[in-house]
């Protein structure tokens, strides 16, 4: 078993009494040397879709993820991370549910059972925003806060949009009528 390897399993064994130093040597095998550190943040680059980053913070020798986690609001507007979108699933790929959250693609949370899944991709959410409020990032406004004013434009081909008007002449209504039964159907 490598060194990597007894880490990890010690990491499984207690997951919150994980020294910083292990923690790196793990990263560092999965995802190379980070694109940041020299701080009490380490941020890794990783080869999945949309760039997400493993952000670790050295918490007094012990790793902790980036940020506090807690329930806050968000730069004073009242956005309240409870409100965002989450989403838990199960994932046959890695044998254990996912927690999602749908503001934050980029994150999420495996864990043995459903309830593990949401509390953990909660947690990392909050981490999340914290880190982005203290590094001064825009944080993403929950979905349940956002006024949607029920229109939104979107480019097809002219040859589909040829199609939809003729099917809403044949119909007798308005392509945006034909669109919105489609898209509700």
């Amino acid at each position: 078993m490598s060194g990597t390897e007894k880490i990890l399993e010690q990491m499984r064994k207690a997951p919150t009494n994980v020294r910083f130093a292990d923690l790196q040597k793990v990263r560092e095998a999965y995802f190379g040397k980070p694109r940041q550190s020299g701080s009490s943040h380490a941020v890794y680059k990783t080869p999945w879709q949309g760039d997400p980053r493993v952000n670790i913070q050295n918490d007094k020798g012990l790793s902790g993820p980036a940020g506090a986690a807690g329930h806050r609001t968000s730069r004073g507007i009242g956005m309240n991370i409870n409100h965002y979108t989450y989403r838990v699933t199960w994932s046959g790929e890695d044998n254990e549910h996912l927690g999602l959250c749908a503001e934050f693609p980029s994150l999420s949370w495996l864990a043995p059972t459903p309830e593990k899944a949401l509390s953990g991709i909660r947690r990392v959410v909050a981490n999340a925003v914290a880190d982005m409020e203290a590094s001064g990032e825009p944080v993403p406004e929950a979905l349940a806060e956002k006024k949607f004013s029920g229109r939104f434009m979107v480019r097809i081909p002219s040859s589909v949009h040829r199609a939809l008007a003729t099917e809403a002449a044949e119909q007798g209504l308005s392509i945006n009528r034909l669109v919105s039964a489609k898209l509700t159907a």
